[in-house]
């Protein structure tokens, strides 16, 4: 098996000066995330042809050559369901890759299949069967394993020569620009990139609480954001949504309201208490104009004869277009059109513009009032 194992800066500059020629980079990464709020990189793998590197970032100190190939342009960078290593990247980096394409995104794109594993696309578009001995292996461990590093290797090996077979039906078919541009949409809402005072409104059960309590809630999840992160330690160790959104509930401006009420842990109480206590006053003191607009749910039931209408609209497209139908909506998408026609006027949501709104998003709108 070919690769060369990259454990010092002189080492990655050569490397680096090989792949910032190419015109294509496949790109996979190792990493753990047990107890941690960001991902925490063990390896990273760079396929280039015949040429295959995995470099030890536990060794690495200069990171400007791996920044400059994320960068580049001309560089396409291939991944497979690359969400996570997204995180990887802007945490480690403090850069995204682009341009970008998700080779599972392309077999969905291409009818192959919808979230397929990457070993599962290589033995079907490949023949080849990868062993998965080692996926749940410790990454951050040194030295790594022989096996770990022939594992690794494969991830890259595999997804070069897997890339070119996709590019290839793609072009073929016009759709590389929809990968392209549905790949890109992988570096955006990074959860560990959320600006913490909009963390509140990844909750459920906003409609529930009144401005004032929107707004201690407000201040609550953006407490909690900024000590995981501080930290390092998933969001939940901090304090529990459930917790979050008791306090907002309650409204607690003092030490005793909160003991007494027993709405949080004593873990919580112990560690958070003081803090908790000054966030309610600051949430019961400020101006109404900062206060969070209430936030109206909408439990009108979704007429079911308009939502079938609009899944076979999705099907039939699937069918004619070859294109695995959970790529070209999701329920929620359809559930948005009919709600807005409901209001008077049907409109695509923002998920359905671009290269979805010649394939599916106008037919649906053809068939809401049929």
């Amino acid at each position: 098996m070919n690769y060369i194992y990259i454990d010092n800066d002189t080492a990655l500059e050569q490397a680096m000066a090989r792949c910032l020629k190419a015109p294509v980079v496949a790109v996979d990464t190792e990493f753990a995330r047990f107890n941690t709020y960001y991902p925490m990189v063990g390896l990273l793998q760079l396929g280039v042809g015949s040429d295959n590197y995995l470099i030890d970032p536990l060794a690495i100190s200069d990171l400007s050559g791996l920044k400059a190939l994320f960068l580049q342009p001309e560089t396409l960078k291939v991944v497979h369901a690359g969400s996570e290593d997204m995180e990887v990247f802007q945490h480690w980096l403090g850069c995204l890759p682009t341009p970008l394409l998700d080779t599972q995104i392309a077999a969905a794109m291409l009818g192959i299949g919808y979230s397929m594993s990457y070993q599962k696309l290589v033995a079907h578009c490949l023949n080849l069967e990868i062993p998965k001995g080692e996926t749940r292996s410790d990454w951050l461990a040194r030295p790594l394993t022989q096996s770990q590093c022939d594992y690794a290797a494969l991830d890259v090996i595999h997804l070069f020569t897997l890339f070119a077979d996709l590019e290839a039906q793609l072009k073929r078919l016009n759709r590389l620009d929809w990968v392209l541009a549905e790949s890109s949409r992988l570096t955006e809402s990074l959860p560990t990139l959320i600006e913490p005072e909009q963390a509140y409104l990844k909750l459920k059960g906003l409609s529930q609480l009144s401005p004032r309590q929107l707004q201690y809630l407000r201040l609550l999840a953006a407490f909690r954001e900024r000590q995981a992160q501080f930290k390092n330690v998933p969001r939940n160790r901090v304090l529990e949504t459930e917790e979050l959104m008791t306090l907002a509930a309650h409204e607690v401006h003092s030490a005793a309201e909160l003991k007494a009420g027993q709405l949080i842990s004593s873990r919580s109480l112990r560690r958070y208490g003081e803090s908790i206590v000054a966030l309610g006053l600051e949430a019961k003191e400020a101006d109404v104009s900062e206060l969070p607009r209430r936030v109206v749910g909408d439990s009108t039931p979704v007429n079911k004869k308009k939502l079938d209408r609009l899944r076979q609209v999705v099907a039939d497209q699937s069918k004619a277009y070859g294109i695995a139908p959970e790529l070209l909506s999701r329920r929620r998408d359809l559930e948005s059109i009919i709600k807005s026609d409901n209001q008077g006027q049907a409109e695509l949501p923002a998920s359905m513009q671009g290269w979805r709104q010649a394939v599916v998003g106008e037919p649906l709108l053809a068939a809401i009032n049929q």
